[in-house]
């Protein structure tokens, strides 16, 4: 009874002098392992809006569960190293038998010894080591969940780019089809046309083979419609076989044309809550953390150890509980470590993490010139996309006269079908160059405005 309360009173009193942590609220703290391995839901939507789209995918994109995960192995780090702060305990025994061949007065032939020990260290001071380790990996938490907010800015973009996508090729299936439409009235014409003597067989070979042209124009734009909502559906890990149907979102002519903000204005918004420039100045803290780490090595170390051991030994009058009892002792030490020469790897860690914080600076630089040049291109995309559609729209207005004009002179025999044919393209042409720089404009404005708000949507 005295044995084990004497145990349990020193276990105790280390580890009322360990340093006590209280616990933190982090970033795994709302996060559970069910929802990384949670299934899909069983249920769709019928139409997807851009909204059903971001929502979907923050839940269940994989990239974004897997951020998920490594913020959970982050927080078992930050745990570990507060675990750091408490005492160890361990029990140890050794058991031996020893045979004597020659005969002694007082000795058995056979010996058994036996002993038990349980010991117990903390260490009561290591340059703040422990310290500095915690708070590091409390930053690198941190920094696992501002890298989950990077998927999700990323999975944002993806996802208005693809929707988008769908969304221009859906209208330049709507124009193949009129454009099909056209050419196969034209070349039913041209071939009774051809049949009454009115006009040559060259020349109905040459509208019907526009007529093919087009009809193959309808297929590949139906195979770029399908493989745009393939995909979207692969960001949303949608299986192959779901029939995706997104909603229509109508864009006036003032959003196209919309003025946008300043460049600069955009820069500085977009580089205060990016999760790239936050992790970096997060990684400034924590090489700072590893320097005072390295600098640790020089100071000294002070560890406290404490034990309760017996001991047993055959050959005694006494039985093995009454040796026990008489052998059983305890004892308590400090321990001071001072470090006087290490072969120079103090002087070499301090120097390699010196050296490591100056990654802070240079990918800093480069986080602000990729962000520039981002902005920057978004805004020569989205002027040259503006300047496309306001030309467009008078383009396609002259050419659509020119066309009608055409194909009345066409039908009255005063033009051949070369003109014929060329008056076609043109106006097809001019209906797909004014869709895709609308839909452009669209994708650089919108970009822009979620570097400026953090937010995105189409509505």
């Amino acid at each position: 009874m005295y044995f084990h309360f004497r145990m349990a009173f020193m276990a105790t009193a280390l580890s009322l002098a360990s340093v006590a942590i209280a616990a933190e609220p982090s970033a795994a703290d709302t996060i559970s392992v069910e929802q990384i391995i949670a299934p899909l839901p069983a249920s769709t939507p019928q139409v997807w809006t851009f909204s059903d789209c971001l929502n979907w995918a923050i839940e269940n994109n994989t990239e974004v569960r897997r951020s998920m995960l490594n913020v959970l192995s982050a927080r078992q780090d930050v745990l570990s190293a507060k675990d750091a702060w408490l005492p160890t305990v361990s029990f140890s025994t050794n058991q031996n038998f020893t045979n004597y061949p020659g005969n002694e007065q007082g000795r058995d032939h056979n010996a058994y010894g036996s002993a038990y020990n349980i010991g117990a260290s903390w260490t009561a001071w290591d340059g703040n080591v422990r310290k500095y380790a915690s708070e590091s990996a409390k930053l690198i938490e941190q920094q696992r969940a501002l890298a989950g907010d990077d998927a999700i800015v990323t999975l944002k973009l993806g996802i208005l780019d693809a929707y988008l996508n769908i969304m221009y090729s859906e209208e330049a299936v709507k124009i193949a089809e009129q454009t099909l439409e056209v050419s196969t009235a034209q070349a039913e014409r041209a071939k009774r046309l051809a049949e009454s003597g009115r006009t040559s067989r060259v020349d109905y070979a040459q509208i019907e083979s526009q007529r093919a042209q087009d009809a193959y124009n309808l297929t590949v734009a139906r195979n770029n419609f399908e493989s745009a909502k393939l995909t979207l559906k692969k960001i949303l890990t949608l299986g192959i076989d779901y029939d995706l149907n997104v909603a229509e979102v109508n864009f006036p002519d003032e959003e196209v044309l919309a003025q946008l903000p300043a460049a600069t204005e955009v820069y500085n918004l977009a580089a205060d809550w990016l999760p790239q420039f936050k992790s970096n100045e997060i990684s400034k803290s924590i090489y700072s953390n590893d320097i005072k780490i390295a600098k640790a090595g020089r100071l000294p170390s002070v560890s406290v150890q404490g034990a309760l051991a017996s001991g047993y030994s055959s050959g005694s009058s006494r039985n093995w509980a009454a040796t026990m009892g008489r052998n059983f002792n305890e004892n308590i030490g400090l321990t001071l470590s001072v470090p006087i020469f290490d072969g120079n790897s103090t002087k070499r860690a301090v120097a390699k993490a010196r050296l490591a914080e100056l990654d802070y600076d240079l990918t800093q630089r480069d986080l602000m010139d990729n962000l520039s040049q981002t902005i920057e291109n978004l805004y020569i995309n989205a002027a040259n996309a503006q300047a496309r559609y306001t030309a467009g729209v008078a383009q396609l207005d002259a050419v659509q006269l020119s066309s009608d004009l055409v194909i009345r002179q066409f039908e009255l025999g005063y033009v051949n079908p070369l003109e014929f044919l060329t008056a076609h393209n043109n106006l097809l042409n001019a209906r797909l160059e004014l869709l895709q720089s609308k839909y452009m404009a669209i994708l650089a404005s919108k970009t822009i405005s979620f570097y400026a708000t953090q937010e995105i949507s189409l509505n």
